[in-house]
Order: C-alpha cells, then sequence, then structure tokens
C-alpha cells in the first residue's frame, strides 16, 4: 500500500484551511437609524445571535439616522457603494423602488403570506415588494396617573368629554394638564380626530384634489382644538414651538405634565423613571374606543446592487422568525405585522391595547403613503402657527395643507 504524504507543512496546511474559511465567509453592509444606545431596538442582540447561527456570514453594522438616510444612502444606492441590506419606511421605499434601486423580495415568501392582510396593499406593487415589515408601533396618550389622581381622576381619558373634564379638575388643582406641542403632539390629535370624523378613506384626502379645506371633519378638529384651549387643558402660545423630541419628553419624564400625545417608542425610557406612575393610552376622540392611531414603522429592504443576495435573503428572513422578532418587538414596544403576531407591548399599555381591541384603529396615513410625505412637514409647521394665533381661520391652515399635496405631484 502506498501512503501519499503532502509536502506542505502542517502549519501552512492550517493556514490554507483558514484562508478557504476566511474567503467564504460573507460580509453583510447592513444599515439602520434603530441599533444605537437610544435606541437599541433589539438590534445588537439579534445580530449577534444571527451572527452565531450563520457563522459564513458576518454583519457590518452601520447606525444612520432616519434624517441622514435621505441624505446618506441615495448616492451609495445610485453608485457602486449601496449596503445590502437597509432599514426603511414605506416613503423611502416608494421613491427608492420606483427608481429601480431596490431588490424585490417577491410575494411567494412563507413571511409575505403571513403579514396582516390591512398590510399587505401597502407593502405591495404590483405582484413585488421591496420591504419586510418589522413591527407596528402605536401612537397615542402618555398619562402620568400619579398627577390624574392627585386631581380625583381615576381613568386615563379616552374621549374629548373625559379629556376636558380631566384638564378642568388637573388646572384646578394646579398641574398642568398637556403638552400639546404644534411640531407632534397636535398633529397625532387633529389626524387621528380628523380621520375618525371622516365618511371616506384618509386617502382621498391624499390625492391630487386634495379638499381639507372643504373637509367638515378636519375644520370641526381645529374648532375641538379651541375648545381644548378653552377647556384649559392647553397653553398654546407656551408650547406651540416647543421641542417634541426632546424638551417635551424631558418635561414629561420630570412630571411637569399630566399627558402628552407621543410615541410608544418612548415606553423603555419612560420605565426607567423611578415612580413615574403612567400609562399609554388611545388619542382622545368622539367615540368611546378613543383612537389607536398606528404606525407602519420600519422594514428590512435589500439593494438591487447587493452582491449578496442569498445572504442578505437570509439575514432579513431571520426577523420574519416570531421568536426572533419578538425581541424587538420587547425592545420597540411594538406589534407584530404578522397574523396571530404577539406583541411586546408591557401591562401599562393595556388602556391602548384596549382600544385597538375595540375598534379604534386608524392607520398613520403618511407610514402607508395614503398622504404624500411633504404634507406632513407642512402639518406640524401650520399647526405650529394656528396655536400661536388662533384667532387665525381654519381655512387658512387647510388651504396650506391641500397646497402641498397638490405640490407634491
Amino acid at each position: 500500500m502506498t501512503i501519499l504524504r503532502s509536502s506542505v507543512a502542517p502549519a501552512a496546511v492550517a493556514a490554507m484551511i483558514a484562508g478557504t474559511a476566511l474567503a467564504d465567509t460573507v460580509t453583510l453592509d447592513v444599515t439602520a437609524w434603530k441599533g444605537n444606545e437610544s435606541e437599541p431596538a433589539g438590534l445588537p442582540q439579534l445580530i449577534e445571535a444571527f451572527e452565531a447561527a450563520n457563522p459564513d456570514i458576518d454583519v457590518e453594522f452601520s447606525y444612520i439616522s432616519r434624517l441622514d438616510t435621505n441624505v446618506v444612502l441615495p448616492p451609495r444606492l445610485q453608485g457602486n457603494n449601496a449596503p445590502d441590506v437597509m432599514m426603511t419606511d414605506m416613503p423611502l421605499v416608494k421613491v427608492w423602488s420606483d427608481a429601480g434601486l431596490l431588490a424585490d423580495l417577491g410575494t411567494d415568501s412563507d413571511w409575505y403570506g403571513r403579514i396582516e392582510d390591512s398590510l399587505k396593499p401597502s407593502i405591495t406593487s404590483g405582484d413585488a415588494t421591496h420591504i419586510m415589515p418589522l413591527e407596528v408601533i402605536g401612537m397615542g396618550n402618555f398619562v402620568n396617573m400619579g398627577l390624574l389622581k392627585q386631581a380625583g381622576v381615576d381613568k386615563a381619558p379616552t374621549t374629548i368629554a373625559e379629556l376636558k373634564d380631566a384638564c378642568g379638575k388637573l388646572d384646578a388643582a394646579g398641574i398642568k394638564p398637556m403638552i400639546f406641542t404644534g411640531g407632534f403632539s397636535a398633529p397625532l390629535f387633529v389626524i387621528a380626530n380628523g380621520i375618525e370624523a371622516m365618511d371616506a378613506p384618509a386617502s382621498t384626502l391624499g390625492g391630487e384634489e386634495a379638499g381639507f379645506a372643504d373637509s367638515a371633519a378636519f375644520n370641526g378638529v381645529l374648532d375641538t382644538v379651541r375648545e381644548l384651549i378653552d377647556a384649559k387643558c392647553v397653553d398654546p402660545k407656551a408650547q406651540a414651538g416647543l421641542d417634541p423630541w426632546s424638551t417635551a419628553l424631558t418635561e414629561f419624564k420630570a412630571g411637569n405634565f399630566a399627558m402628552m400625545p407621543q410615541g410608544a417608542w418612548n415606553i423603555v425610557d419612560f420605565s426607567s423613571v423611578d415612580g413615574l406612575d403612567y400609562v399609554f393610552a388611545p388619542v382622545p376622540s368622539a367615540k368611546n374606543s378613543g383612537v389607536a392611531l398606528d404606525l407602519f414603522g420600519i422594514g428590512w429592504s435589500m439593494s438591487e446592487q447587493s452582491q449578496h443576495k442569498e445572504a442578505a435573503k437570509t439575514f432579513i428572513e431571520y426577523f420574519a422568525d416570531p421568536e426572533n422578532l419578538q425581541v424587538m418587538l420587547d425592545a420597540e414596544a411594538a406589534y407584530s405585522p404578522f397574523k396571530g403576531g404577539a406583541s411586546g407591548t408591557p401591562d401599562l399599555a393595556a388602556p391602548y391595547d384596549q382600544s385597538r381591541i375595540d375598534g379604534g384603529v386608524i392607520m398613520y396615513p403618511f407610514a402607508v403613503l395614503d398622504w404624500p410625505k411633504p404634507l406632513e412637514n407642512e402639518i406640524w409647521d401650520s399647526l405650529t402657527g394656528f396655536l400661536l394665533d388662533t384667532e387665525k381661520s381654519n381655512e387658512d391652515v387647510l388651504e396650506r395643507w391641500d397646497e402641498a399635496v397638490e405640490d407634491s405631484f
């Protein structure tokens, strides 16, 4: 018997094996506006677990804020330096998919078949889909129950009448009732109540004809804002330009205000404050359920230029596994976009959960492309102006909205 021996030294063989393994390893370039220290969203944990489960794939993760994503990624997508996987939302998907910059993830996958039926039309274009949704997150009313109880109110208000009553009692007790910034909180209230009062789908006001100025629903909700001011809910001039992303959050966390319309993504941060007794409730409205203003926020998309589409697909599908996705849902206090999916909301969000059960859900229109994105900034700006001068006519405000819609076509 002849034994063939290698003339290559053992150390060299080991190096060759290591080199082969290294050559077989795929590095995925992944970008997101979650995953940093302030908003981890479970991503560091999930990426580490993904790499452990897929030793042939390394993830090179980059945090890019949502605002910077608009600026930083388009040149990369149009050049030869595109990420493999990107966190996106529907306004981004609309622009980038129309330009042919995103890969079709397919509608024949297991995860697509499990998407909630109400969400499928928003993420599908013809027979293609360019985003796998990760979460639906609530936008409602944060209510400091400790302050309400001091004023003799034992329940988070869900109707306008209950809100006015609570505001009167809070004001009489020397407690500031409500943060109502023109840059976010006021728009959430106005959008939720306006759409709820409409006799037609929200999308009918987002087309070329617009029609906000003639909408009885939106004229009515601006009148309701004036009623809230009269009911001592809001000191408009003191809050019109309050920064909704810093000062407003700090004021609520410090217990200086009893209520604040905002997003459930703040729950984890607020819950870290010792002694802050609060609940997350629906936006008060004309109906007993209030409005659970659901935001389809984020998902994963794949670059059409990716040289590692199979690895990118593996990464995206990893998040569709219910057990893996639950990590993100818990971190974000969000709801699964999949049928029968669990939620990550804690017990303190029970009032918002109940509103969803009672049929109070309204999808935030910008997130599902019912309204054009440029209108969003116009609403924030014009409501800030309205709070500074509530003598301004409804027509002056709503005509600006119509112009923003018409200019987007």
